[in-house]
């Protein structure tokens, strides 16, 4: 039961819902989730924590950065943010969010 609490807590929150969506598109180091939301780097930091407490997201650490990817760490979540995603789709949030980021970043290296 705690497991789907704090899901579903997790998910209750508009700043958080906009980090999946972005989170969705590519991986985001804290400081462009911070310019892209547009609050504190503490308030950013704590959301993503809270996301990832709750199975949702996964970082990795580089030199300079806190990368932060979606990565559901189980099946049930994973289908919990897949229909999330569509109905946001289907609602024009997903695309008035994503037209705010770009497919690649000067911060966050792709895996090769």
């Amino acid at each position: 039961m705690y497991q789907f609490s704090k899901l579903f807590k997790a998910l209750s929150d508009p700043t958080r819902l906009e980090i999946i969506v972005y989170l969705s598109i590519r991986p985001h180091c804290v400081c462009e989730l911070v310019n892209l939301i547009g609050s504190s780097q503490p308030t950013i930091s704590r959301h993503l924590q809270v996301l990832t407490e709750a199975g949702i997201t996964s970082y990795q650490k580089t030199k300079s950065f806190i990368v932060y990817k979606l990565s559901p760490k189980d099946e049930f979540i994973a289908k919990v943010i897949k229909e999330l995603l569509e109905e946001m789709k289907k609602q024009s949030l997903y695309t008035s969010l994503s037209a705010k980021t770009t497919l690649e970043s000067e911060f966050v290296k792709p895996d090769r």
